[in-house]
């Protein structure tokens, strides 16, 4: 498949405010959990740093801005546990165009793979909440890598284990840790805004920008 001047074999997805409307849930359950085990809420300087980051680099930036004794663990677990009520009894949110951009990327024959900091225990279940599990033919998580993003690790892997050049893959972001992580890959990187404005260090590392899936699809739909 052809996008602008690039041959695309494969699509890499984050999940997490890429294709899932899950950030915001996020925020939420992370302040709520906070402020239940430790009286604090998260701030937002805190919550906004975390975006992209996996679980152990999540911690460590708890560490720096609350302190090396933080229950970070049993924070993030009573989170996970809130957040998995609301998505049982609400669904999985989907960002809007990505239904259409799954569907019409597989009938052009492009590989699917997911590249997540989510551990693949919440990842699976997301996904096949959502219903989109079936697209996939590959899914790598941020508790399979030794250093999650802004290291490229997780998309260089998924591109070894799919066997494709980086750039020959779209790699598509919502988050400055992400995109980072993405470029550095090699990628052909997509920038989506989400819960964060992009500023120009993410736009420097950025190939395509869109504001939403939808504006995406359009475009993929343009262009080949």
């Amino acid at each position: 498949m052809k996008f602008q001047q690039h041959t695309i074999q494969a699509a890499i997805f984050d999940m997490d405010g890429t294709m899932l409307d899950t950030e915001r849930l996020r925020f939420d359950v992370l302040k709520q959990a906070s402020l239940e085990v430790i009286g604090v809420e998260f701030g937002l300087d805190y919550l906004m740093q975390c975006l992209g980051l996996n679980a152990l680099n999540s911690e460590h930036l708890a560490q720096k801005f609350y302190g090396q004794d933080i229950p970070y663990q049993q924070i993030r677990q009573r989170a996970e546990q809130i957040e998995l009520e609301r998505i049982l009894s609400q669904g999985v949110p989907l960002k809007a165009g990505i239904l259409e951009i799954l569907a019409y990327l597989q009938s052009q024959n492009i590989l699917l793979a997911v590249a997540t900091s989510s551990t693949r225990k919440i990842a699976e279940k997301y996904l096949k909440l959502a219903k989109i599990d079936h697209y996939f033919t590959l899914l790598v998580c941020g508790d399979e890598v030794i250093q999650g993003k802004p290291h490229p690790e997780i998309f260089n892997k998924a591109c070894t284990l799919l066997n494709l050049n980086p750039q020959h893959s779209l790699m598509i972001e919502d988050s400055e840790n992400g995109i980072t992580s993405a470029d550095l890959a090699g990628g052909v990187t997509i920038l989506i805004e989400d819960i964060k404005v992009p500023n120009q260090t993410m736009l420097a590392r950025t190939d395509y920008y869109f504001e939403s899936m939808l504006d995406f699809y359009q475009a993929i739909i343009k262009s080949d």
